[in-house]
């Protein structure tokens, strides 16, 4: 097993005669394989600038989704790539696409998802959007024509580059009246090729973080059961290496220099992400003032002190208000009501009474009671903490 440094972009065929279109591209072939079998040729990508050129990892899948999601697999996890592209053929399903015609997927629709029912098929849509960077780079190389010094000579004119959507899914389409056909046309009418594997191959890519893979395809026949027998050997070929030509001028593109303006536009975007990051931030706090300190009650007393009406008596020590019951102070002379209370210290101790839930008097005396009532209260409602400084000085 070799230890060369990984692949910068991985190439997916279906075919052997696409897997030789995109090898001819390629120099200092050498052999990488998967622990479970699986081969790979990984070759060197000459730059067309010249430069030092870029490593593509190739394989072939065979035929069909299921293997091509494999395999798909096995080549992410053997070379971590940049991006994955599928090169190959496929049947036109548009009209004004021509043979030899590149088709670059601008999404993949797996078509065979759905339900059966008594009134017919329903079918329940699946699809992979072309990754952004991979669409546009495409269309500016498909813009400058810059892929076409890649294609085989005596090529004039170089085939059109068509961006649509691809259909995929397990099925050889070879008519326009098949009820495939016709499911192709009422659902997916914007697809322009159909073939089999790009349905799996996006959905591991997908699976793995999301890798940035593209399909792109070279159309051979029309799909529409009209193709001679010996069309296959002469436009398979054709469509293979229009295929590969835009797909390994695409990987240079990718691992190359950026387009003209490209690296000015990135750090202008840079500094408005930066200014628009800068606006939405939020302000610095101001420098916070310091709230008055409230004043600090005075000490606890360890002696309490005894508001007496009548023979009801109220204490409090050390910040706590109490309810005597039974206290031997002396009844203040009957007088005119007032609101002033009589102050008297207590020699010993005395055990408080707490009495809960009292909803009438049950201290009966001839004299006036002082009453304290303690209820539940709300946040709106909570007594100033602020104010228990000039409460503790009235109480004691």
């Amino acid at each position: 097993m070799s230890t060369d440094a990984p692949a910068t972009v991985v190439v997916l065929t279906a075919l052997d005669l696409e897997y030789q279109a995109v090898r001819a591209h390629l120099t200092g072939l050498r052999t990488r394989s998967h622990p479970a079998g699986t081969l790979f040729e990984v070759g060197r990508l000459a730059a067309a600038d010249g430069g030092a050129g870029v490593d593509i990892a190739l394989a072939v899948t065979g035929e069909g989704g299921p293997g091509a999601a494999v395999l798909t697999e096995r080549a992410i996890a053997t070379f971590r790539p940049r991006a994955l592209l599928f090169s190959g053929v496929a049947g036109g399903l548009k009209n004004d696409i021509e043979l030899g015609d590149v088709v670059v997927a601008t999404k993949i629709y797996a078509y065979h998802g759905g339900k059966d029912e008594d009134d017919g098929f329903h079918a329940r849509p699946r699809a992979w959007e072309a990754p952004h960077e991979l669409d546009q780079l495409a269309r500016h190389l498909a813009r400058t024509g810059a892929w076409t010094d890649r294609l085989p000579p005596g090529r004039r004119p170089p085939p059109q580059v068509h961006f649509k959507p691809i259909a995929a899914g397990d099925v050889v389409l070879n008519s326009r009246n098949t009820p495939l056909a016709e499911q192709l046309r009422r659902t997916y009418n914007d697809a322009a090729a159909i073939e089999m594997e790009s349905a799996g191959v996006s959905h591991a890519g997908h699976l793995n973080r999301s890798l940035p893979v593209l399909t792109v395809r070279g159309i051979s026949d029309k799909a529409d059961g009209l193709k001679r027998p010996t069309e296959d050997a002469t436009w398979q070929p054709v469509a293979a290496a229009h295929a590969a030509a835009f797909a390994v001028a695409l990987v240079t593109r990718l691992t190359g220099p950026r387009p003209e303006g490209a690296e000015g536009a990135e750090r202008d975007t840079e500094a408005e992400a930066d200014a628009v990051n800068a606006a939405a931030a939020p302000a610095a706090p101001a420098a916070r003032v310091a709230a008055p300190t409230p004043p600090a009650p005075p000490p606890a007393s360890d002696t309490q002190h005894v508001i007496a009406q009548g023979g009801a008596a109220f204490g409090v020590l050390k910040g706590d208000m109490h309810l005597h019951q039974g206290v031997p102070v002396p009844a203040p002379p009957r007088r005119t009501w007032s609101l002033g209370p009589a102050w008297a210290p207590l020699a010993d101790p005395v055990h408080p009474l707490w009495q809960p839930g009292l909803t009438e008097p049950e201290i009966e005396e001839e004299g006036p009671v002082l009453g304290l009532h303690l209820v539940p209260v709300d946040e709106a409602q909570r007594f100033d903490p602020r104010a228990r400084g000039t409460l503790m000085n009235q109480l004691h």
